[in-house]
């Protein structure tokens, strides 16, 4: 028996990966019925081509379905123009995934330093921030991408398949022409992960090009605790149940005013508040 992880599946078919070799295998019955996703790390009969048995999942995203990723790589762009309240939605649901988000500025070689200023200036309190351009330099994803498996995600054609086709050449994944990125067009059309290095992956989805609320297991009374620019100022409100929208006396309303909050940050989080306890109502009015 071997151990390997599965890197692509179609149909009812899973593709293994152990050491250097890769095995189109089927599962075993019972398997079927618990679910096997890509990124699970499973034991299989190579001889008989059959998937055995799973290990225990470090985490398990259903929508995009992968298993045990490590890290999100949320890739923005000067064009097409940022969607921010994207990038706030994608963040929430790495923090309660309990999935490390990391935030990627791609096409430096076009980005105006004001954009790139004004990008770090919102998110430095909030994740770890790289930045290169899929056409000069990735360099600095090297050390993110080490021994980790990572999923890039971010609105259509800022480059997420640009950036896996850079890190490998190899895999020339399909990238829209203009006109398709003109349309928002997505060309990545299911989950595969790809080895760039031992035991490092990275998976080119489909699954991150929007995200509704709905999916957002937050309570939206606790929303702000998953803001960690957010954590020096919640206990310093004066009612403890302060939503940070409508009491006075809030600590954080104090710090978006003195600009020790981003405001957009604070603007999109009053945003979401209100569509969890639309989505709250609809469930249980």
């Amino acid at each position: 028996m071997k151990k390997g992880i599965v890197v692509k599946k179609l149909a009812d078919k899973f593709w293994v990966k152990s050491d250097d070799f890769t095995f189109i295998c089927v599962p075993k019955k019972n398997l079927k019925e618990t679910g096997l996703f890509v990124g699970d790390y499973v034991y299989f009969d190579e001889t008989q081509k059959q998937i055995l048995n799973i290990e225990k999942r470090n985490s398990l995203l259903i929508r995009p379905p992968i298993a045990n990723i490590d890290q999100i790589i949320i890739v923005v762009a000067p064009i097409p123009k940022p969607d921010l309240l994207l990038v706030d939605k994608l963040i929430l649901f790495a923090f309660v995934n309990d999935i490390k988000p990391i935030l990627c500025i791609n096409k430096n070689d076009i980005a105006k330093q004001s954009f790139i200023d004004n990008i770090m200036s919102a998110y430095k309190n909030v994740l770890n921030i790289v930045i290169v351009s899929a056409k000069e330099s990735i360099e600095n994803l090297d050390c993110v991408l080490k021994n980790k498996i990572s999923a890039f995600a971010g609105q259509s054609a800022v480059g997420k398949s640009s950036l896996t086709n850079a890190i490998l050449p190899s895999l020339n994944i399909e990238i829209g022409d203009m006109s398709k990125i003109e349309r928002g067009k997505n060309t990545t059309r299911h989950t595969e992960l790809y080895e760039i290095g031992n035991n490092t992956f990275i998976a080119d989805t489909s699954g991150f090009t929007s995200l509704d609320e709905k999916y957002l297991p937050i309570d939206f009374e606790n929303l702000s605790k998953y803001y960690p620019d957010f954590i020096n100022y919640l206990a310093k409100c004066k009612f403890r149940s302060c939503s940070h929208i409508y009491e006075e006396n809030c600590s954080v309303k104090t710090a978006v005013k003195n600009g020790e909050i981003d405001f957009g940050r604070y603007d999109r989080y009053k945003i979401i508040y209100e569509n969890l306890k639309k989505e709250w109502k609809r469930k249980y009015d």
